[in-house]
C-alpha cells in the first residue's frame, strides 16, 4: 500500500501532522485528490505586531497570489496575531515569532517580504535564505538594508514625526510598494462560523433584529490613552442617537470605562462585554450598519468588514488610514495634531474638540448612503 499511496507534499495544502482541509471535508485521498495545488514558489511575510498593523497588512494577500499563484505563502507573526490570520484564505502558513527561527534556519524561499521594523523581524529577515528580499533586514554589522527607495522613505517617517504629519500615503500604499505588487487589495477579516452564530445568539438576545444598529469603540488600550475620545462625548453622542440601537466595545482594559458609560446611557446603549476574543469581536462587529472610532485595531477590522466608519483623528496621522471610500475622517482642527504623543500636557486634548454633534451628524449621513445604495441595488 505504501508503495501505490504516496502523499504529496508538494502540494500548498499538505500538512506534515494531519489529513489536509479538503480530506476532512468530501475524504479526497491524496494520491488523486482533484485539489492538488503545486507550491513551486515560497513566500515568506514577516509582520509581528501590532494587531492592527498586522490586520492592514492583510491587504497584500490578494494581489500578491495573483502575482505568483502558484506560490505557498508563509507568515511569521506574534502569537497574539494569529486569530488575525486564521480563516484567510492566502495564508498557507502561519509561524509564530517563538518557533520561527528554527523554522528560517531549516527553509530555503523564492521571495522574502518584511514590513517589520521590530528588531526581531529585522534579525529574521537577516537570516532567511531567500532569492530575494523586499523591505527590511540587517545585514552582519546590525545596520538596516532596503530593498527600495519606498522600503527607505518608509523608514525615515518612522524615525521622523514631522515626516508622518508631511505624510499623504496610505499604510496600504506604502506596503504593496514595498512588497513590489501592482496596487493592493482589500483587509482580509475572517469571521468564523461559530463567531456568526454568537452573534446570531446576541443579536436575538437583545432584539437587535431590524433596527439600525451603530457600533462604538470607546476605548484604544493603555498605551495610546491620547487617542481615546472623552467618555463624556460618548455619552453624548448617545443621547442624540436615540433611534438607534447602539453596541458598546471594549477590551479588558476598559470594562470600567464601558460601564460607566453604559450608567449614563440610554436603553438603547448595549454593551458588548469585555472579554470577546478577536474571532468574537470580528462577529459582533459584523453586526453594525456604521461604526465610530479612533485610530485603532477596531478601525481596520471595520473597513475590512466593508463597514461604514466614522474614524475620529487626533494624535495620530488621518492620511496614513485607507478608508476605501466607505467612511468620514473626523480631524481634530488643533494646530498640534500628528504629534504621535501618548501622553498630552494640554488641559484641552485634540479629541476633546472633535463634537459629539459633529460626529453625530456623520453617522447619520453615512446610514443615509447605505439606504440609498441599498435601494438602488435593488432596482437593479
Amino acid at each position: 500500500m505504501c508503495k501505490s499511496y504516496e502523499l504529496k507534499q508538494s502540494c500548498r495544502f499538505f500538512y506534515p501532522d494531519r489529513p489536509c482541509i479538503y480530506h476532512k471535508i468530501d475524504g479526497q485521498k491524496c494520491s488523486y485528490c482533484c485539489r492538488y495545488e503545486p507550491a513551486d514558489f515560497r513566500i515568506l511575510v514577516i509582520k509581528l505586531g501590532a494587531l492592527g498593523d498586522v490586520l492592514r497588512t492583510t491587504a497584500i494577500c490578494e494581489p500578491l497570489k495573483a502575482l505568483y499563484p502558484n506560490s505557498l505563502l508563509t507568515w511569521i507573526t506574534e502569537e497574539d496575531a494569529v486569530p488575525i490570520l486564521l480563516g484567510n484564505g492566502f495564508v498557507d502558513r502561519i509561524v509564530v515569532k517563538s518557533s520561527a527561527l528554527q523554522y528560517i534556519l531549516l527553509f530555503k524561499f523564492d521571495l522574502l517580504i518584511n514590513l517589520d521594523l521590530d528588531k526581531n523581524a529585522l534579525i529574521f529577515a537577516g537570516l532567511a535564505k531567500t532569492k530575494e528580499k523586499r523591505g527590511f533586514w540587517f545585514d552582519e554589522n546590525g545596520i538596516i538594508q532596503f530593498s527600495s527607495d519606498s522600503a527607505k522613505k518608509y523608514f525615515l517617517l518612522s524615525h521622523d514625526d514631522d515626516l508622518k504629519k508631511e505624510n499623504k500615503k496610505t499604510y496600504q500604499s506604502f506596503v504593496s510598494e514595498i512588497a513590489g505588487l501592482p496596487g493592493y487589495g482589500e483587509i482580509i477579516v475572517p469571521v468564523s462560523d461559530s463567531s456568526k452564530e454568537h452573534a446570531k445568539q446576541f443579536a436575538e438576545k437583545n432584539k437587535l433584529i431590524g433596527n439600525q444598529i451603530v457600533g462604538a469603540i470607546v476605548g484604544t488600550g493603555n498605551k495610546w490613552i491620547t487617542k481615546r475620545w472623552p467618555e463624556k462625548h460618548f455619552v453624548k453622542l448617545f443621547s442624540i442617537l436615540k433611534d438607534f440601537k447602539i453596541l458598546v466595545f471594549g477590551g479588558y482594559q476598559e470594562k470600567d470605562l464601558m460601564q460607566s458609560i453604559i450608567s449614563k446611557s440610554g436603553k438603547n446603549v448595549i454593551n458588548t462585554g469585555h472579554m470577546n476574543s478577536i474571532d468574537q469581536f470580528f462577529g459582533l462587529l459584523n453586526l453594525c450598519d456604521v461604526v465610530v472610532c479612533s485610530d485603532t485595531f477596531a478601525l481596520h477590522a471595520a473597513i475590512g468588514l466593508k463597514k461604514r466608519v466614522v474614524a475620529l483623528f487626533g494624535p495620530t496621522s488621518a492620511n496614513e488610514i485607507e478608508m476605501y471610500g466607505r467612511g468620514e475622517k473626523i480631524v481634530s482642527d488643533m494646530p498640534c495634531i500628528c504629534c504621535y504623543k501618548r501622553i498630552c500636557e494640554k488641559s484641552s486634548t485634540c479629541m476633546e474638540t472633535i463634537t459629539p454633534k459633529r460626529v453625530a451628524e456623520a453617522i447619520r449621513r453615512l446610514l443615509d448612503e447605505k439606504r440609498k445604495d441599498r435601494c438602488d441595488n435593488s432596482d437593479v
